[in-house]
């Protein structure tokens, strides 16, 4: 009996020995597995957007593209001069790669274009305060609410949109300075718009005076007239309108009228294009950006793919 509990004894002080052996083997092998694990969790589960972004610009016009169902074609235009609503981005792109391939700084001064050449050159005037910006476009955008131009932060910030987040601008193209970049770019050099040389005309001096003699026909007397020479047009109030359509029929333009009942200020113009009568159906003119920006994606999710803000 004394013998057989010996042997009990023994046994379990050998089974529980064993049992610890085992189980170090185990925690030791699962515990190399947790560093396996963590390592595949650096290399695989860090979000795509943390990962180091390599560099490599290019000269870009491209073909045709399509974004939210809607078609944009990237052009050479060195007459482009329109105007229209600019708004900006910052922090959720910084560091984060442009359409043709450099990596955004919200701190540098560029701007989003959906179909000017990358790069080009534009000149952005804030028609509120009259401020202007030289940018270098590097990116493709913004397709919001049919805005015309995506500003950096740091853009934003000098021509005074941060606050609101946008406002009305008049985008020009510059010549000179966009063939410049062109050539660069192409030379595989892409260099922030500061660091270019000046090619643009020089600014104008408003002439001290503004009197001038002239001959009037009508009395054949010489007579004075002063020149407005207000070349910045500082006092120039610009209008908001979204164009809904246009249509050769009065009777489908009194339809269309209907059919937006709920949007204030909807009327019909008679207008004249290429020897033709159209009558088109306008919203406006409104004086807030922000208003006209929410009545756009009203009518947008009502399916008018058509509605077009416009500046006159």
């Amino acid at each position: 009996m004394y013998s057989t509990i010996n042997n009990l004894f023994y046994f379990y002080i050998k089974s529980k020995n064993l049992f610890f052996i085992i189980f170090l083997t185990l925690i030791q092998g699962c515990t190399s597995n947790i560093e396996v694990a963590a390592n595949l969790g650096k290399k695989y589960l860090i979000p795509k957007e943390e990962k180091q972004k390599v560099q490599k610009p290019i000269y870009k016009i491209g073909k045709k593209y399509n974004v939210g169902g809607k078609y944009y074609y990237p052009k050479k235009d060195l007459y482009y001069n329109k105007t229209g609503i600019a708004s900006w981005y910052g922090p959720k792109f910084h560091g984060k790669l442009t359409a043709n391939g450099e990596i955004y700084n919200q701190f540098a001064l560029t701007a989003a274009h959906k179909t000017l050449p990358l790069p080009s050159a534009v000149k952005v005037t804030n028609l509120k305060n009259n401020k202007s910006i030289v940018l270098r476009i590097n990116d493709r955008g913004p397709f919001v609410n049919d805005r015309i131009i995506d500003l950096s932060s740091k853009a934003a910030d000098i021509l005074n949109l941060k606050k609101e987040g946008t406002g009305l601008v008049r985008v020009q193209i510059l010549r000179e300075k966009s063939l410049y970049l062109e050539k660069l770019a192409k030379q595989g050099s892409f260099p922030e718009i500061a660091d270019l040389k000046e090619t643009e005309l020089p600014n104008i001096k408003i002439p001290s005076k503004n009197e001038v003699k002239i001959k009037d026909t009508k009395n054949q007397k010489i007579v004075s007239k002063k020149i407005n020479y207000n070349l910045k047009n500082l006092n120039k109030e610009y209008k908001i309108f979204i164009k809904l359509a246009s249509f050769s029929s009065n009777k489908n333009a009194e339809i269309m009228k209907k059919k937006v009942s709920y949007i204030d200020k909807v009327k019909i113009y008679k207008i004249y294009k290429l020897n033709k009568t159209l009558f088109q159906v306008k919203a406006g003119p409104f004086s807030s950006v922000e208003k006209v920006d929410k009545l756009h994606a009203l009518l947008l999710q009502k399916g008018m793919q058509g509605a077009k803000i416009i500046i006159e």
